[in-house]
């Protein structure tokens, strides 16, 4: 009975879908396609472009005519976008949907009824595939020292319901955080919850938000039966040693934010010194190999340019590119 009734109550009419884009090339028209033909009507479909330089947005506007578009003329990050977004939606529901990311048929109507069979569920992450059906990572533990500390494979044999990453439950179940490239978040929840952090640019936004919802007393799930394909860091592939960055970045604004002074510190300092020695044990591998292994080089070069990063006070202009100058805070 319960399963017809939350069937009665599901409308497309009821989601507004955020996309943020940059760069996004033919995926961004994809990944709008994949919620076209979810029935989601086209004026519900917001995208916000970073300040695209390729023809994402012109091949949209032929592709799916009728959909929202806020045009940034530089990149805003992830969470100032999804604010942007959040601004214009009026769904019941608001899916945050990567534009490397495309829905799989019935998404949003098992989103639809894990937030009607559960009042307090404030966010919502889908089951993420790789194109071959290999699971992705979709639920993460928050941020903690001892994970800074003890090695993720150690953590995930001792702790292993905790700290998985991939999930192939059948039923939905509570997390600690979800992963941001297919997130649903109830937006009568929002007035209590708030806009993302804009402090963070690029990584962590969602993370913060899942453990801000559960200092407010709601839930957060991981609902397997909302799928979605994901083309995995199409963004932080193109740039990877500058996508290490802002994570580095994140992390550390994380701990700020919601850790103690001394936890803070310790991690300020353990991040610097873990990026070093990556740098020298990859330079080394490359000597022993004579630089004949390209991903050992791509992995050396990547972490000398993080280890220097911390050394030169982490300046605020290394990371990803076209950022929009910061705003003035009053």
């Amino acid at each position: 009975m319960a399963a017809d009734n939350s069937a009665a109550r599901f409308s497309v009419a009821r989601f507004s879908v955020v996309i943020v884009n940059y760069n996004g090339g033919a995926l961004l028209a994809d990944c709008v396609q994949s919620v076209l033909r979810e029935n989601v009507p086209a004026a519900q479909v917001i995208v916000v472009d970073n300040g695209s330089r390729d023809d994402s947005v012109l091949r949209l506007e032929h592709a799916a005519p009728g959909v929202k578009v806020i045009r940034n003329s530089c990149n805003a990050g992830f969470a100032r976008a999804v604010n942007q977004g959040l601004a214009r939606a009026s769904g019941d529901f608001i899916l945050l949907l990567n534009n490397d990311a495309q829905l799989r048929p019935g998404a949003l109507r098992a989103f639809t009824e894990v937030f009607d069979q559960i009042p307090k569920l404030a966010i919502a992450g889908g089951q993420l595939r790789h194109s071959d059906g290999r699971l992705q990572n979709a639920v993460a533990p928050l941020p903690t020292l001892a994970a800074e500390i003890i090695p993720r494979a150690l953590l995930q044999w001792i702790f292993p319901r905790r700290f998985r990453g991939k999930s192939d439950a059948g039923a939905p179940v509570a997390v600690e955080s979800v992963i941001g490239a297919c997130l649903c978040v109830r937006r009568s929840a929002l007035e209590k919850l708030g806009p993302m952090d804009e402090d963070y640019f690029f990584f962590m936004e969602e993370t913060d938000w899942c453990r801000r919802a559960h200092q407010l007393g709601f839930q957060v799930c991981y609902v397997p039966a909302a799928q979605a394909v994901h083309a995995q860091g199409h963004t932080a592939n193109r740039f990877r040693s500058d996508a290490r960055i802002e994570f580095q970045r994140s992390k550390l604004i994380y701990f700020k934010k919601n850790r103690s002074r001394p936890v803070y510190f310790f991690v300020s300092v353990l991040l610097p010194a873990k990026a070093l020695i990556n740098a020298l044990a990859n330079s080394l591998a490359c000597i022993f190999t004579l630089f004949a292994v390209k991903n050992l080089r791509i992995k050396s070069r990547g972490y000398w340019r993080i280890a220097v990063w911390h050394a030169f006070g982490r300046p605020a202009s290394w990371g990803l590119p076209d950022k929009c100058a910061p705003e003035k805070k009053t």
